[in-house]
């Protein structure tokens, strides 16, 4: 099954923009097994991403909506297939939040609180605990 979300948001201070595409097929067991292609950033790779955190945070949101599934979902074997970014649009959580809801759109899924962009364009995870800002 394969599915993927492209988010595109415009606020009054800036712009959001990732986008992801993966593939999810069922696996034995019930562990989670997540792979990223190769070739995930494409021809048109912006030199300035930081491959290795990109990735990070598209694997944290297939796992973030995977563990969003009901009970007994049993395991998963995702592949992404690419992620789309750019570098002045794209920040922290966006990749995540396309990531997820492309495992979603796959298994034709949204949970009841899935993710959505605040008021400030900014990725909010409602089943995440929100983290207390510095003093």
């Amino acid at each position: 099954m394969d599915g993927s979300h492209r988010l595109l948001r415009q606020t009054n201070r800036w712009a959001r923009f990732a986008g992801v595409s993966v593939r999810v097929v069922p696996a034995a067991g019930a562990g989670i097994v997540v792979r990223v292609r190769a070739d995930v950033f494409g021809r048109h790779h912006p030199a300035v991403v930081d491959d290795a955190g990109t990735e990070a945070e598209a694997r944290d949101g297939v796992r973030y909506a995977l563990g969003e599934l009901p009970a007994g979902s049993g395991g998963w074997l995702v592949e992404i297939t690419e992620i789309a970014v750019a570098p002045a649009d794209t920040g922290p959580g966006d990749v995540k939040f396309a990531a997820a809801h492309a495992v979603w759109q796959a298994l034709g899924h949204l949970p009841s609180r899935p993710p959505f962009t605040g008021e400030d364009g900014n990725p909010v995870f409602p089943a995440e605990p929100q983290r207390e800002a510095p003093a």
